[in-house]
């Protein structure tokens, strides 16, 4: 079983301290909320565990191999990162977008090649996005891009999926739509994600786990199955403040 650790990671952008010391470790087929609010370190850890940013100290590990130590290139075929916004601007295809995901797998002049094209199309289909292949990707919704970015990093076949905010820009209906993908194909391929949050109760809703930052430190780590309302109100009443937990239809949820 691949298992992720995170171990003492200090980061920092210049002199300013963003993330201080945190550790955790992560196992197959999990799925784990990352919250805490605006500047607590969220986005800098994914970019440390991705290797977008180099620590002042930590070590990254998957199945004991010591991730710092592995070129871009190298480290993408155990770990895919979902930035908050894609980079694409350029007029491509669906299928196109989502062959960027072999990159890790190629030479230097190397060329996606017809069995890559066609493991491409099954990601489609299992996106239930088939029918956009070949549709220009500019022209399509938020929330479609989005399923796409994720298909993208399936074919990247990594078993660790990061990702940052992938809801942030999508109204209620499409972040639920993301979400629940996300989670499907967490599930389904066995493969393990670490999601940053802003909102509590899409955590609470989709992931198995939840990761609380605060002060730039690990605040709170826990198993949503495992956890009470009582000890979910009382680390969420000092991140958030006077909030209540409501258990409802086998889930809890956070009204303020």
């Amino acid at each position: 079983m691949e298992v992720l650790k995170i171990e003492n990671i200090v980061a920092s952008y210049g002199r300013e301290l963003i993330v201080d010391d945190i550790s955790f470790h992560m196992k197959k087929s999990e799925f784990t909320g990352l919250l805490g609010l605006n500047g607590t370190g969220k986005t800098t850890l994914l970019k440390v565990i991705c290797g977008l940013l180099k620590p002042k100290s930590g070590k990254c590990f998957i199945d004991n191999k010591d991730m710092m130590k592995y070129k871009e290139k190298e480290r993408a075929k155990y770990i895919s990162f979902m930035p908050q916004r894609h980079s694409i601007i350029y007029d491509t295809t669906v299928l196109e977008v989502v062959l960027m995901g072999i990159t890790p797998y190629l030479g230097t002049f190397g060329h996606p090649t017809n069995e890559h094209r066609k493991i491409a199309y099954d990601i489609l289909e299992k996106m239930d996005m088939e029918e956009c292949a070949n549709k220009n990707f500019l022209q399509l919704s938020e929330g479609q891009k989005q399923l796409i970015i994720v298909a993208r990093s399936l074919m990247q076949n990594s078993q660790f999926m990061l990702f940052d905010e992938p809801n942030s820009a999508l109204d209620f209906n499409n972040s639920h739509m993301i979400l629940s993908k996300i989670r499907e194909v967490i599930k389904k391929e066995r493969k393990s994600g670490l999601i940053t949050l802003h909102d509590p109760n899409m955590a609470l809703t989709y992931c198995d786990r939840i990761i609380v930052l605060k002060d730039k430190k690990k605040f709170a780590d826990f198993y949503i199955k495992d956890t009470d309302s009582g000890f979910i109100q009382e680390v969420f009443n000092k991140i958030y403040e006077d909030i209540e937990i409501i258990h409802y239809n086998g889930k809890y949820m956070i009204v303020k």
